[in-house]
């Protein structure tokens, strides 16, 4: 009777499913190298039933976990999805090994789609790559600590897709290593690793790049963040023919800290988006790079909530300029240095608030990427918000080529509030301030300015008037602020 009801309770589960009323799922089971052992277990399974998969090591080699990092061998599985299992073997019970067997490095080559885990073998070299990888699909290659890939050659690289993602977790003492051919040792003997993705597992911790970036583009770089999510630490670039690290279309560093990028022919870190800079912090190490800032190719800040700009080791290169608008308030941490290119400016809308609080010992800086006379054209302050302020900020060598209004390194608009105080001008081509109106005095605060070397007046006022009982002209050149 028993034995009946089995049968027909099978035959009846066979109906359902080719009427679709039952789930089915589609389990893999897959082997990290099919030398080193094989896994059993894969097929199409009704949802919620429970199956085995087994990893089956071949001769002198061990089963060491799953890449979920599960250690049970035979293994129960609870069917819920389609899933991808991947046995992890090596010849080292520890984990780790030797290659294939022979103390041969893996060859790899192509495209990866599904999760995939590269462990140490033990080698100088244990992947060597030919051309460059993708990684496709919602596949997570994980690289473990100890692991050196090289790239054949400068097409070498790795490209992963925007719901792919890559996990790459060394140690002080095994960091993953990314280099070019053994007989190339140019910078730019391999060209980089792109990404997509913002999956939260693309953590990236004592990665070394080394000698990779195979173009001189300005916008080539060894690392290469395209709108990704990504946590950063630890890691070292070293060497490029470009740059050391492009951040674009909105990427996000999750994390940022004690990285160390140096050696690159351009610039440590490129970026076409501001968002993208917001998140980096002073403890990252920039050294011996051709052009050593952090380079903003990009002009508008439309604030979307408070911001703050931070201090880098090293200066902001402005290319473009920078316009903040949005509303909110932006702050420039004390310290912060802005190196600005040729005839660009530096506007502070009227709705957005400024907070640039130097101290005497860090101030912060504004000028031009080149040392010249007027090389870049100023402030251009139009923000009526009385939370503004400028203390200890150094504005230096900017002007137009026509003395006016605009021709000054710190220009007050009509109407505009600010604090400024203890801040310093100096190498203008024309003045160091110039205000709209006299009128402009009612909303301006200020103390302890100087000024040095401003070589057609220290203060110029266009519209003239009375301001606490004095007449001043019009286009009339002061000392000073008036008190």
């Amino acid at each position: 009777m028993k034995r009946l009801l089995v049968i027909a309770t099978t035959f009846l589960l066979g109906i359902l499913a080719m009427n679709s009323c039952v789930k089915e799922y589609t389990i893999t089971v897959t082997s990290n190298n099919s030398d080193w052992g094989t896994a059993t277990g894969s097929g199409t399974y009704v949802a919620n039933s429970e199956i085995a998969i087994t990893a089956i090591p071949a001769a002198g080699y061990y089963f060491i976990k799953w890449d979920d990092e599960n250690t049970d061998n035979p293994r129960t599985v609870v069917v819920n999805g389609d899933k991808t299992y991947q046995a992890i073997f090596s010849n080292n019970p520890n984990g780790g090994g030797q290659g294939g067997g022979s103390g041969t490095a893996v060859n790899f080559s192509g495209n990866i789609d599904e999760n995939t885990t590269w462990p140490d073998l033990g080698l100088p070299i244990d992947y060597i790559v030919d051309g460059c990888i993708y990684v496709n699909g919602n596949s997570l290659l994980t690289i473990e600590p100890g692991v050196t890939i090289m790239f054949t050659g400068v097409n070498g690289g790795m490209t992963i897709g925007e719901n792919a993602g890559l996990r790459m977790v060394g140690t002080a003492d095994k960091p993953i290593k990314f280099v070019g051919p053994t007989n190339n040792v140019n910078n730019g003997s391999w060209d980089r690793i792109q990404i997509s993705s913002k999956r939260t597992d693309n953590v990236w911790e004592y990665v070394e790049f080394i000698r990779g970036g195979t173009s001189d583009y300005e916008w080539s770089a060894v690392v290469d963040v395209q709108g990704a999510k990504l946590s950063m630490r630890n890691c070292t670039i070293d060497g490029s023919l470009g740059c050391g690290m492009d951040l674009d279309y909105e990427a996000k560093l999750i994390a940022f800290e004690g990285n160390t990028i140096k050696n690159c022919a351009k610039y440590p870190i490129i970026s076409g988006d501001w968002c993208s800079l917001f998140d980096l912090t002073a403890n990252n190490t920039f050294s011996n790079n051709t052009k050593n800032f952090v380079a903003a190719y990009c002009s508008g800040i439309d604030l979307t909530e408070n911001t703050t700009i931070k201090k880098l080791p090293i200066p902001y290169y402005i290319d473009y300029g920078i316009s903040v608008s949005g509303g909110y308030k932006l702050t420039i941490e004390a310290g912060t240095e802005f190196y600005v290119n040729s005839e660009k400016e530096i506007r502070i809308a009227e709705e957005s608030a400024l907070i640039a609080n130097g101290t005497a010992a860090e101030p912060i800086v504004f000028r031009g990427m080149e040392d010249e006379i007027g090389y870049w054209k100023g402030i251009r302050y139009h923000s009526q918000k009385e939370s503004s302020i400028m203390n200890y900020c150094k504005i230096g060598n900017c002007g137009e080529n026509e003395a006016g209004f605009w021709s000054a390194c710190l220009s007050f608009w009509n109407g505009s509030r600010l604090t400024l105080t203890n801040c310093t001008f100096g190498n203008c081509r024309h003045y160091g301030i110039a205000l709209d109106d006299i009128d402009n005095m009612n909303s301006i605060t200020h103390s302890g300015n100087t000024f040095t070397g401003c070589n057609a007046g220290n203060v110029f006022v266009e519209t003239g008037g009375t301001y606490n009982g004095v007449d001043y002209e019009n286009e009339q050149i002061l000392d000073n602020l008036p008190e």
